[in-house]
């Protein structure tokens, strides 16, 4: 590796449901290799599953340690791309998932603290892709009880920990979910894959706060 480039881990998920094209995953895959500020991104495409999602994802920052870990998710409704604040270690499905398991208000780590927080600079994020360059994006405050805050408390969790930036956005579905009709509107894959880089981009160099 180049001296002084850091890694970025960028997660997203496969298909589940009737999403057999899950732009998250694409867009994780997209950005693959790709140097962003001082960052060489590492894609890592996790299963629509709690169980291998959650082992494969902490066997990667284990191994990786990456500097930097943003987590995709999508959210079928969102006509935006949301910058998730928080995450509680809790998940609750009723509908089962890829691999048939359904997790009825279940800990994500039965040691882990309740709730955790982002390290990524949000004021920061939305100022810069939104008000300077004009992409859509705002701040949420709801990661679910599904996988995407499986993804969301662990990375968060290792922001604090490791005290690197880290987060977790959910995004809307692309113009190829339009297509395939499994969503009635849709946003380019290459807007939401410039959108994520502005995000890495914008909490680059922003110091680490408690």
């Amino acid at each position: 590796m180049v001296l002084g480039v850091k890694t970025a881990l960028i997660t997203g998920y496969s298909y589940y449901g009737k999403y057999w094209f899950n732009p998250s995953g694409e867009v994780a895959k997209l950005l693959d290799g790709s140097e962003i500020s001082v960052y060489r991104v590492k894609s890592l495409v996790l299963p629509a599953s709690f169980n291998s999602a959650r082992s494969t994802l902490q066997k990667v920052l284990e191994e990786l340690k990456p500097d930097f870990v943003l987590g995709l998710g999508l959210a079928p409704l969102a006509r935006m791309l949301e910058v998730e604040l928080v995450a509680v270690n809790y998940v609750y499905f009723t509908q089962p998932d890829v691999n048939g398991v359904k997790a009825e208000l279940e800990k994500i780590d039965p040691r882990g603290p309740p709730v955790v927080y982002t390290t990524l600079p949000v004021e920061a994020v939305v100022k810069k892709c939104k008000s300077q360059r004009g992409y859509p994006i705002k701040p949420s405050l709801s990661t679910g009880l599904y996988l995407c805050n499986v993804a969301a408390y662990m990375i968060m969790r290792y922001g604090l920990e490791r005290r690197v930036p880290a987060g977790f956005v959910h995004i809307p579905p692309s113009t190829v979910n339009m297509l395939r009709r499994e969503s009635e509107f849709g946003t380019p894959l290459e807007e939401i894959a410039d959108t994520v880089k502005c995000i890495v981009e914008a909490s680059t160099g922003v110091a680490f706060e408690d």
